[in-house]
């Protein structure tokens, strides 16, 4: 099928096996890959990068890149019957395939068709303007109810991680994924100053705030009753091959979710769209 691009989008290959979407718009520009359906940056004009990319991340058919926003899917974590299966699922490491992308005078709209994994097949939406929108949507196509978990898995860029603070926690339950313990937070922004993973279950809104980079950034979710909050700080940093040693220091990932207890079960013929909004502004 041939593919009509607007002013402004363009494909070209990457590294072998690894095509990339460029998208420069009179505000932003953008990259997406192929390769995992994954938003790897997106820059407004004149402001830091909304993305984290790492520059040691593997560009390479069957690996997961480090950075942007991969897609966990269509398990979140480990696989919870196979421990040989692929962490997070299958989505990253797969092609996905360009159906459709426009051009207005705000920003681009691009649609992509994913992998099927069994009964479940996988298709995203995005929405780039003055913020940055995606919609993951899946469906099954089988005869009997299908278990679903899967996340946006944001690496959200930071000038620098001392004073960063995350909001929109207050008294939220999450699940300590290093310590395998049920906790809740306190009333206080979240601080950065060891390795965090945790599946949190919030009542809103969260929002990053970077004093390094004098900005916030706000995550919007519907779809979804769970984010997950993760830094792998200094000695994960070390051993992640693809990941610099003072990675942690210019991340958080913070991640919209159906993670934990908010898997979600399809019924035949049933569809669910996870949804993000990635908004960032000056801190007034």
């Amino acid at each position: 099928m041939s593919l009509t691009l607007p002013d402004g989008a363009s494909l070209s290959e990457l590294a072998p096996g690894v095509t990339l979407l460029t998208l420069a718009h009179d505000r932003f520009d953008a990259r997406l890959s192929l390769l995992g359906g994954q938003l790897l940056d997106y820059t407004r004009h004149g402001e830091p990068p909304l993305l984290y990319l790492s520059p040691a991340a593997v560009f390479q058919p069957g690996k997961a890149i480090r950075g942007g926003i991969p897609l966990c899917w269509p398990w979140f974590g480990a696989h919870p019957d196979d421990a040989g299966a692929p962490a997070h699922g299958v989505a990253r490491q797969q092609p996905w395939v360009l159906q459709q992308v426009s051009r207005d005078a705000d920003g681009f709209s691009v649609r992509l068709a994913g992998p099927r994994h069994g009964a479940l097949e996988a298709s995203l939406e995005l929405r780039l303007d003055d913020a940055v929108e995606l919609a993951l949507t899946t469906r099954n196509h089988g005869s009997a109810p299908a278990t679903l978990s899967t996340a946006l898995h944001s690496y959200l860029a930071l000038g620098d991680i001392d004073g960063a603070t995350l909001t929109g926690l207050a008294g939220a339950s999450y699940l300590d994924q290093l310590q395998g313990q049920p906790s809740r937070f306190g009333s206080e922004p979240l601080r950065f100053e060891h390795e965090i993973d945790a599946i949190v279950y919030p009542e809103g809104p969260l929002t990053l705030h970077d004093a390094a980079w004098g900005r916030t950034v706000t995550l919007s979710a519907a779809g979804s009753a769970s984010s997950v909050v993760w830094n792998p700080w200094i000695a994960k940093s070390v051993r992640l091959a693809d990941l610099p040693d003072d990675g942690y220091r210019h991340f958080v990932c913070v991640e919209t979710a159906n993670a934990g207890r908010d898997a979600r079960l399809l019924a035949p013929g049933e569809s669910h769209t996870l949804r993000t909004r990635l908004q960032a502004q000056p801190i007034s």
